[in-house]
């Protein structure tokens, strides 16, 4: 599932044979009544997080499409990690945004990839 038309297109143009159903969706928006299923073992978030406006709304959602041993796997830049030089030193999350993404999980397991930080969270 994806909001951008060029990726779902892409992945569909680079699919050979059967696979996965791609979805064209803005997830935070969208009626998620559309999806095949109710829910979802696991819920990836990779490289957008920062770039999501209703943080708390998104955060929600992703809770109802995952059942109680799912997982949601965040990776995201933190803010502070490049170089006080580096152009895009201003794309990482900032700790109130960090906060926002892990608060109200029960579990939160976190791994860091030089400027990356990978979150599994369950509810």
């Amino acid at each position: 599932m994806d909001f951008a038309p060029s990726a779902i297109a892409a992945a569909r143009n680079t699919q050979q044979g059967d696979g996965p159903a791609w979805y064209l969706m803005d997830f935070v928006s969208d009626d998620l009544s559309v999806l095949p299923d109710a829910a979802y073992a696991v819920v990836t978030c990779r490289l957008v997080y920062r770039w999501i406006d209703d943080k708390a709304t998104f955060l929600d959602r992703v809770r109802q499409v995952l059942p109680p041993d799912g997982t949601f796997w965040v990776v995201t830049e933190l803010a502070g990690r490049r170089k006080e030089n580096d152009p895009y030193r201003h794309l990482g999350i900032t700790p109130a945004e960090a906060e926002i993404l892990t608060a109200g999980w029960p579990v939160v397991r976190t791994a860091d990839l030089d400027v990356l930080r990978c979150y599994a969270l369950h509810p």
